[in-house]
């Protein structure tokens, strides 16, 4: 039996056109942690007949693009992979692309340009992400912005000098208040409202938190998750310590760690409760911390696995600042693990905190039966950690089980 499409009715046939041409449907997850997600829109509809063209074709229109064009090639790759921003595309079907509803112009006035454009196409749900990391850049390497120039020009790409709706000038427009610095903004066509481009300016002239006080509002929150591990709500503490990570700049998603901004934090600190330290100094000590509070707040949760994967990451990560084993396995024999001794004499930013994630990690590989593993764990908790009755006794009785 044949299924005739065409004899559904025209409100189901528009339902099924949008599920399949929508920005949300065409949206592929990253094939690994090291890729952006993608999109891969099912055209091929189109080409069905001439009705179902007509149909579906407004239904693909019906989805908010924007063009972002710059004079240097590698944009593309930093927007996409360090930004972790997903394209529609770029190349020639990019520059010859006209369905947008925003063309977001960068460049850099009194710098020799290359004469040459390179343009790239996203959808509107990924302006906060684009924007995101331009502000990321742009604290890492401070005078950045100052040279660049930001135009954009807003338009109803299907009808003419049509005037684009507040909600939706917000939404193309307001992500651009985390683009600080400029050169010179301006702001074009489709009528924009003047309320609307005021309130993005002035979010454009309020100055990004310094180092000290992002410094200061991840501590607070770091103690608010501490206050929330205390009175047993699990889920909250896990909240507040996340947010920390942000206050820092530092974004978590599930497993995922994202670090930016490295270099808006190499200076000394001048206030705040890292005064004197030098910020990319105090933000390690602040992030060994937030580890050891994840770890134990997972820990409480009894989820194991969780626990032990967030102390094994940063044990991995700095036994291989230390040594050249860049192995991720714990469970090695005893000389796999000198460096816990030699790294003892050494001074560096939150030692202790290190020894809990040690200490912490065993707790859970042991729930998990990685029994060498716990006897490698505990016994660099115990080197980091030589004060600690708990650490000291749980060693020993590990000692007296191998004797």
């Amino acid at each position: 039996m044949v299924f005739r499409f065409l004899d559904l009715p025209a409100e189901i046939r528009d339902q099924i056109y949008h599920e399949v041409l929508s920005c949300d449907s065409a949206r592929r997850p990253p094939k690994n942690d090291d890729e952006p997600a993608s999109y891969k829109f099912n055209l091929e509809i189109l080409r069905a007949n001439r009705q179902i063209y007509h149909e579906s074709k407004k239904a693909f229109q019906d989805n908010i693009f924007i063009k972002v064009t710059t004079p240097w090639a590698e944009s593309i790759g930093h927007i996409s992979f360090e930004g972790r921003v997903p394209l529609i595309t770029t190349g020639p079907q990019a520059e010859n692309f006209r369905s947008f509803h925003s063309w977001v112009w960068i460049d850099a006035p009194g710098v020799p340009q290359p004469g040459i454009e390179y343009s790239m196409i996203i959808c509107l749900e990924d302006i906060p992400a684009f924007t995101r990391m331009w502000r990321f850049s742009n604290l890492n390497h401070r005078g950045l912005n100052p040279h660049l120039r930001l135009k954009i020009t807003l338009q109803d790409p299907h009808v003419p000098d049509r005037k684009i709706p507040r909600a939706l000038q917000i939404r193309l427009l307001q992500p651009f208040g985390d683009v600080k610095e400029l050169h010179s903004f301006s702001v074009h066509g489709a009528k924009v409202l003047p309320s609307v481009e005021e309130t993005l300016k002035k979010e454009q002239g309020t100055p990004d938190p310094s180092p000290e006080q992002c410094l200061e509002s991840a501590t607070a929150l770091k103690d608010a998750g501490n206050r929330a591990l205390q009175a047993g709500d699990y889920t909250t503490a896990l909240q507040q310590y996340t947010d920390s990570f942000a206050a820092i700049h530092i974004t978590v998603s599930g497993r995922k760690r994202y670090i930016h901004a490295d270099g808006y934090y190499i200076h000394e600190l001048s206030s705040g409760p890292y005064k004197g330290l030098r910020g990319d100094y105090a933000r390690l000590i602040l992030r060994v911390k937030l580890v050891a509070n994840f770890i134990q707040t997972y820990l409480k949760m009894r989820d194991w696995d969780e626990a032990r994967f967030w102390g094994k990451r940063s044990i991995v990560m700095f036994r291989r600042s230390l040594t050249d084993d860049i192995s991720d396995d714990l469970e090695g024999e005893e000389e796999k693990w000198a460096w816990v001794k030699e790294s003892a004499t050494m001074s560096f930013p939150a030692r202790v905190d290190m020894g809990k994630i040690l200490y912490r990690t065993s707790l859970a590989s042991r729930e998990l039966g990685y029994q060498q593993e716990v006897k490698n764990l505990l016994r660099a908790a115990a080197v980091y950690l030589p004060h600690d009755e708990v650490v000291q006794n749980a060693n020993r009785t590990l000692d007296d089980c191998n004797a």
